[in-house]
């Protein structure tokens, strides 16, 4: 479809009419928002008068990305194309009014860093409940700030993640957002049969969720899901720094070719005080010694999970041997099964209160952890599935061992007299751990 033959659905005339920066559109499947999403940034990259502008359309993949948007934006732009579309780089170049040309790029969230460095006067970021906090918010909110570039917020809720706080910010802000809710029952879009066949083969929370933008339904298969909008609506997630004089532990999740994660927390008398998650990539070990150490508080305990013993066949050295190069002794975190532990996490949630800032993006983990699905049987398997969120639901599972210290099974290594810290020392893997072994069926992890 042509620019020229797009008509847009009623609930979308708002969307091109507006005049306020920010943009948050909550519609039911099928509702013609990628297009609405699209046309207007064709529309915003012919009408900027601003020398060079650039655009972009972000979904949770590039691949995702490309499948749903690079079509249509193909076809909108048929006839205004200053050169052929770039098929590798998902770019388009059309010729604006002001007499210059406007970029527009697709691309996916899953490749943030790649869009460092790069200004935009338009983002429309398509499926945000699944776009992770930090691509918005540590990058793509800083690439509007200098042009002060717009940006619209496109999907179907799945939970009280990302999309419903944005939801949330549009609506407290009516003067600067635009907010555009359009459940199934009122855009009349689809037909009445096929939303009655619709609700009779769906469960009420997938209705409600998919056709009637319900942020409350359940999502199907989360583990913590719930919990997390309580500890919300308890008002147990705000302004909870780290208390002075209490003692601070930190725990995490490691990974070896991709995120390695972290928790920080305090035990106080009445459970637990959350206070930093963070997650990074790509990094060697010593960037997260380093970064515990540049806190502005002193951690007591760092807590390890049992494979942290194992020696690095890069290096020769298990990850407890560069920590304790650092002048740090870890502990393990007790040894039992992925099941175990989520078992616990579920049990220490209701028990936490959460510095909203410093943990939002491991809430939204923490949110999004879900069962995996198995396609032949139609059914959730008894395991979680490994995506994105699953480093800090699994720091987070090992937080709840260490802070439950469960039947007591957690392990301190003890370090032999003859090590000295920061030299060359000369100690067996049975000196440090000899006492480490299983002590359950089933490994964390598995």
């Amino acid at each position: 479809m042509k620019l020229t033959e797009y008509t847009p659905r009623e609930p979308f005339m708002a969307l091109h009419n507006r005049q306020k920066r920010w943009a948050c559109i909550v519609a039911h499947r099928r509702a013609g928002k990628t297009v609405a999403d699209v046309a207007d940034l064709v529309i915003g990259a012919l009408e900027c008068q601003l020398p060079n502008p650039q655009f972009a359309y972000i979904a949770p993949l590039r691949e995702q990305a490309k499948r749903i948007a690079w079509e249509y934006l193909k076809d909108m732009c048929e006839g205004m194309t200053a050169k052929k579309p770039n098929e590798s780089e998902l770019k388009i170049e059309i010729n604006n009014s002001a007499g210059g040309v406007s970029k527009i790029y697709v691309a996916g969230s899953d490749r943030p860093d790649a869009l460092r460095g790069l200004y935009f006067d338009g983002v429309v970021m398509d499926e945000i409940g699944q776009i992770r906090p930090s691509a918005w918010y540590g990058v793509l909110r800083a690439t509007l700030s200098d042009r002060q570039g717009w940006a619209i917020w496109t999907g179907t809720p799945a939970g009280k993640n990302m999309f419903w706080n944005l939801r949330e910010e549009a609506r407290m802000n009516p003067d600067s957002h635009l907010l555009i809710e359009a459940p199934a029952s009122e855009t009349k879009i689809l037909p009445e049969e096929e939303l009655e066949a619709a609700r009779a083969q769906m469960t009420e929370a997938d209705y409600l969720r998919e056709y009637e933008c319900s942020f409350e339904a359940s999502v199907p298969g989360t583990y913590f899901a719930n919990l997390i909008n309580d500890a919300y609506g308890e008002m147990r997630v705000g302004d909870f720094p780290a208390q002075s004089g209490r003692k601070v532990e930190a725990v995490a999740d490691l990974g070896y070719t991709d995120s390695t994660s972290w928790w920080i927390w305090q035990t106080t008398p009445d459970g637990y005080r959350v206070v930093m998650h963070y997650e990074d990539n790509g990094r060697e070990i010593q960037h997260y010694i380093d970064w515990l150490k540049a806190l502005p508080f002193d951690i007591e305990k760092v807590w390890l999970p049992h494979d942290a013993k194992a020696k690095s066949l890069q290096t020769g050295r298990s990850i407890i041997e560069v920590f304790l190069r650092n002048g740090i002794r870890p502990s393990l975190v007790p040894e039992l099964s992925v099941q175990d532990g989520i078992e616990a996490a579920r049990q220490v949630i209701p028990k936490c209160v959460f510095d909203e800032d410093p943990c939002y993006a491991g809430l939204e983990h923490l949110r999004a952890y879900r069962r995996s699905w198995d396609e032949r049987t139609q059914t959730f398997r008894n395991h979680p599935r490994h995506d994105e969120h699953s480093h800090s639901a699994d720091a987070f599972r090992y937080l709840a061992l260490a802070a439950k210290n469960i039947e007591k099974k957690s392990t301190t290594i003890v370090v032999p007299k003859t090590f000295r810290t920061r030299t060359m020392y000369e100690f067996t893997l049975n000196d440090l751990w000899k006492d480490c072994g299983p002590r359950a069926a089933g490994r964390i992890g598995d």
